[in-house]
């Protein structure tokens, strides 16, 4: 429950640091239009309202167990050739100008969990800010 938005669905997923993960249309906002103040007030929001109802764990140290951000997608999570958008917000409203390395590497954790991508099988994430670029993949 996001003060503001209401109920919204998110993943959170790791990959060096806990991300919660929603696009940015639960939010009525779109990651490729929707003014950067506009994202980074939503995706505080989002950061704080899973603060507050959620307990991560990690399995070696709790010291790394909190939320560092949140990523707002264009939802766009299945495998596609095509890039996805993401914006991440993070520490103190700060907007990261790429896609996030441990962001990316989260999202890729999550879309094989989920199964929307395959072993060895690349994807391309988009900074909404700047336009670069970071491809990974999920290896065994």
């Amino acid at each position: 429950d996001v003060p503001g938005h209401g109920k919204v669905v998110v993943d959170i997923g790791y990959g060096g640091t806990f991300y919660a993960f929603l696009s940015a249309e639960q939010l009525g906002l779109d990651v490729c239009s929707s003014k950067t103040r506009d994202l980074v007030s939503a995706a505080s929001a989002v950061t704080e309202a899973v603060k507050k109802q959620f307990q991560l764990h990690h399995p070696e140290s709790e010291d790394l167990a909190f939320l560092y951000g949140t990523i707002l997608t264009d939802g766009r999570d299945a495998f596609s050739e095509e890039p996805t958008t993401n914006i991440c917000v993070f520490a103190d409203e700060q907007v990261d100008r790429c896609p996030t390395g441990s962001g990316v590497t989260a999202r890729i954790a999550l879309q094989y969990h989920k199964g929307l991508i395959q072993l060895n099988q690349s994807r391309t994430f988009r900074s909404s800010t700047t336009g670069s670029l970071f491809t990974g993949k999920a290896v065994k």
